[in-house]
């Protein structure tokens, strides 16, 4: 490592712990500079300053503009590939959190396009396309991408935000393929990563998901604990997607009012910052909700929302673009030969779960959904997967 790369990273590290614990005050300075001109390079950091913050609040589509008109002096090759790559790695962010995945995808593409490969920029444009990843269900890749965006960024060590922010896409991806208890040890590193950086929204999120872990398990008493530990986190820091999530895991805990009045504050804040995926989590919550009381027609009302929002999210597009993301999965893991019968009997299991996949895709089809009906499709599609990953697997 050279010298100027530790001192440029020590100075980013105090300048995004400032902004972290000084939000309110620092962003006022921050839009100031942005628009200063005379020197374009302090006004392009300043922007990304005031993107971190904005970002973390649910307001980073305010800046929307600001960036996309920064980008442009890039095609006249009047701005560098290192500050064209980080403006371009924030509007992904920007595009993902508000559901525009192809756009978020294009421009994280963009970004690794234009970033050394060992960079921050392009880390951070990994761990963006692991999410897009796994917004696909490809947990597989998205698994390999995330060991990517560690391999190659060699100051990782000297950099605990982003050692927080992978071990907290590690614990997610842990979490859905191998159950709860594996998430745990990535929790504990990611908590310690985001004391150290002092970043008090990563700790609200470590915590959030250790209360979906005691969920899964059946610890309720520690899962409501924890959920409420982490909703008071996120409120202290303003980070309003977080805040989200945590009333929506609180509505999945509760029942009848309380349920419903949990849920409906989880919609008032995924509408606040234009998330069009939690806003549909939180339709579909309420639409469960109201077909448990007997309110059939505003329970039809909320599964029509729902899949109005997630027709939106532009998934059925995904697919190709993340084919064409395959020249960055570079180490996709090594072919096996298997035996007949081990080929027989995976080809059975594929079958199985398509099967299961297509009963689960004529339910989410109805009007009504039976919540039991879903967990229980879900359950049988985890335990095919396990199995077909032990035939698989050396």
């Amino acid at each position: 490592m050279t010298e100027s790369h530790t001192a440029d990273s020590a100075d980013k590290a105090r300048w995004e712990r400032v902004i972290m614990r000084r939000p309110s005050q620092v962003l006022p300075r921050l839009r100031a500079l942005s628009v200063k001109r005379g020197d374009p390079a302090a006004a392009r950091a300043a922007l990304l300053g005031a993107f971190f913050i904005l970002e973390r609040w649910g307001r980073a589509a305010e800046l929307q503009d600001e960036l996309q008109l920064a980008l442009q002096p890039v095609r006249a090759k009047k701005l560098s590939p290192a500050e064209a790559a980080e403006l371009s790695e924030a509007l992904g962010r920007l595009h993902y959190q508000r559901g525009d995945y192809v756009e978020a995808c294009n421009a994280w593409s963009q970004t690794l396009d234009l970033a050394n490969d060992d960079s921050r920029s392009a880390c951070l444009a990994r761990i963006g396309l692991a999410h897009l990843c796994y917004a696909l269900g490809d947990w597989a890749r998205g698994g390999r991408v995330l060991d990517q965006a560690e391999l190659h960024y060699k100051h990782l060590a000297r950099d605990p935000y982003l050692r927080a922010k992978i071990a907290l896409n590690r614990a997610a991806s842990l979490r859905t393929t191998q159950g709860p208890q594996a998430a745990l040890s990535a929790l504990r590193e990611a908590l310690a990563a985001a004391r150290e950086a002092g970043h008090s929204d990563y700790r609200a999120e470590a915590t959030w998901q250790q209360a979906r872990c005691a969920r899964d398990t059946g610890d309720t008493a520690l899962a409501l604990k924890l959920a409420q530990e982490a909703l008071a986190l996120a409120q202290r820091c303003g980070y309003r997607w977080l805040q989200a999530q945590a009333t929506l895991l609180l509505s999945e805990m509760h029942k009848d009012d309380v349920a419903l009045g949990w849920a409906g504050q989880a919609l008032t804040l995924a509408e606040a910052i234009q998330s069009r995926a939690l806003q549909a989590a939180a339709h579909g919550r309420l639409a469960d909700l109201m077909q448990e009381h007997g309110e059939l027609g505003p329970s039809w009302h909320h599964q029509q929302q729902r899949k109005r929002l997630e027709s939106t999210l532009g998934q059925s597009q995904l697919p190709a673009q993340l084919e064409a993301l395959a020249r960055f999965d570079t180490h996709p893991p090594p072919e096996r030969e298997g035996t007949d019968n081990e080929i027989a009997e995976a080809v059975k299991g594929l079958a199985g779960l398509a099967g299961v996949g297509r009963q689960m895709n004529e339910l989410l089809n109805r009007e009504h959904i039976r919540r039991d009906e879903l967990l229980a499709l879900a359950l049988q599609v985890s335990q095919e997967a396990e199995r077909l990953r032990r035939l698989l697997l050396p």
